[in-house]
């Protein structure tokens, strides 16, 4: 033989091992990552900058072309909007956004969006109602 021996495992020594390997099951990583930011105190801002992700999903691509999320501060999001007819139309629809950002979330609520013009100028950016090269 090569010189490999084995040794038999006492009884009682085989339960430890068993019961500290059951302690030891595999977790989700959702629930893993969630306990970190907890302890570190930063779960509630991670939870609110997943807003800039979600911006154009919740508003759809035509309002999602004039704007882009400039920043979070707080439970504040800033929002750079390209041209002031757009600005006017976001700031009567500002309840209903703050409503659909925020569905479904327990943590990380947007508190107040504020509006901010870019200077950037599109041609969908012209006017609310309209599309590009005059198509609407």
């Amino acid at each position: 033989m090569s010189g490999t021996a084995f040794r038999a495992v006492p009884r009682g020594e085989a339960r430890r091992r068993d019961a500290k390997a059951a302690e030891r099951h595999p977790e989700p990583i959702g629930g893993v990552l969630a306990e970190l930011l907890d302890r570190m105190g930063i779960r509630e801002r991670v939870e609110r900058s997943a807003t800039a992700a979600r911006w154009e999903r919740v508003v759809g691509p035509h309002i999602g072309r004039v704007t882009k999320v400039g920043g979070i501060r707080g439970g504040t999001v800033f929002i750079e909007v390209a041209g002031a007819a757009w600005m006017t139309e976001l700031n009567m629809m500002r309840r209903k956004l703050l409503s659909r950002l925020n569905r479904n979330r327990t943590r990380g609520r947007i508190e107040r969006i504020v509006f901010v013009q870019s200077g950037e100028s599109s041609p969908a950016a012209a006017r609310p109602g309209r599309t590009e090269k005059g198509r609407g």
